[in-house]
C-alpha cells in the first residue's frame, strides 16, 4: 500500500507542497486546507516535523467512520473522505494511530474533515517539492 514519506532530514520547511495540495484541493493556497503538514520548530533549532497519512493496512479510520464516509480507492488503496458524507463528527481523527498528531484534519468552516487522498496516485506535493524529500513508498501501517 503506498503512502507518502516525509525526509525531514532533508525538508527546508518552505511549505510549497501544503501550498499544492489546498491548491489542488480546495482552489485557494491555505496551510488549514493542505492534507499534510509541515511544522518547523524554529526555537528548537529548525526542527522540522511532518504529518501525513500513513494510508494504513486495517485503518481504525474506516472502522469508526459512522456515516461511512471514508472508504477506499480502489485504484490506488487510499483511504478518502467523502466530504458529502461527512459530519464532522471527529472520530476518524481520535482513532488514528499517530493520534494526537492525526494526519487527519478539522476543518471548522466546512464542519468536515480533511485526509491524504494521494492525488490519485500522483501526489502533486511530490511533484512540486523543490528539495525532493517527499516520496511516494510502499508499506502501511
Amino acid at each position: 500500500m503506498k503512502h507518502l514519506v516525509i525526509d525531514t532530514d532533508r525538508c527546508a520547511g518552505c511549505s510549497v507542497c501544503e501550498a499544492v495540495c489546498s491548491l489542488s484541493h480546495e482552489g485557494v493556497v491555505s496551510p488549514r486546507f493542505a492534507r499534510l503538514r509541515i511544522i518547523d520548530y524554529y526555537v528548537e533549532g529548525h526542527r522540522i516535523e511532518g504529518y501525513v497519512c500513513k494510508q494504513c493496512t486495517g485503518a481504525e479510520c474506516l472502522r469508526v467512520c459512522r456515516p461511512k464516509a471514508l472508504y477506499v480507492d480502489k485504484e490506488t488503496g487510499a483511504k478518502v473522505i467523502d466530504p458529502e458524507r461527512c459530519n464532522g463528527c471527529k472520530l476518524c481523527i481520535i482513532a488514528c494511530p499517530q493520534h494526537p498528531n492525526s494526519p487527519i484534519y478539522y476543518d471548522a468552516a466546512t464542519k468536515k474533515c480533511l485526509k491524504c487522498d494521494l492525488c490519485g496516485g500522483d501526489p502533486l506535493c511530490v511533484k512540486f517539492c523543490p528539495e525532493a524529500v517527499l516520496s511516494l513508498s510502499k508499506g502501511g501501517r
